[in-house]
């Protein structure tokens, strides 16, 4: 494989990696739930309109050109559980939930299957950053 991606190449993964994030994040926010309820929470209609969120997010993100997704897409699950926890009052969850891998800090904490398509993305994302590094800047400039 090249060293460099093109903008089309990188634009192909970041949509199947997309896609395979919108199928995986359903069962994930359903576990979290079990466990939230497990612990005790009985008000979890917020986390309903965190998923939705979540995947409008991901969906921005991952549509845009490697040089403007500032945030991994796991980074921005994470960032959006936490404080959706935070500020619904179950903060005291957040050990718990970290050490049983609620709180994904790849996407296989999301879905084991999320490996492969997490690791092709972010060498993909890696070589495109790089090519656009390398590349001559436009004449005009």
């Amino acid at each position: 494989m090249s060293e460099r991606i093109s903008s089309e190449e990188f634009e192909e993964i970041s949509a199947t990696f997309l896609v395979a994030l919108l199928h995986a994040l359903p069962p994930y926010f359903a576990r979290l739930e079990a466990e939230l309820v497990r612990e005790g929470e009985i008000n979890l209609d917020w986390l309903e309109q965190l998923e939705s969120r979540a995947e409008t997010e991901l969906e921005l993100l991952l549509r845009r050109p490697a040089e403007e997704q500032q945030e991994p897409p796991v980074g921005l699950i994470r960032r959006f559980v936490l404080n959706g926890l935070s500020h619904n009052g179950c903060d005291t969850n957040i050990p718990i939930l970290q050490r049983r891998g609620l709180l994904p800090a790849s996407a296989v904490d999301i879905d084991a299957d999320l490996g492969p398509i997490h690791l092709a993305w972010g060498v993909a994302k890696a070589r495109r950053m790089r090519a656009l590094v390398q590349e001559p800047p436009p004449a005009d400039a």
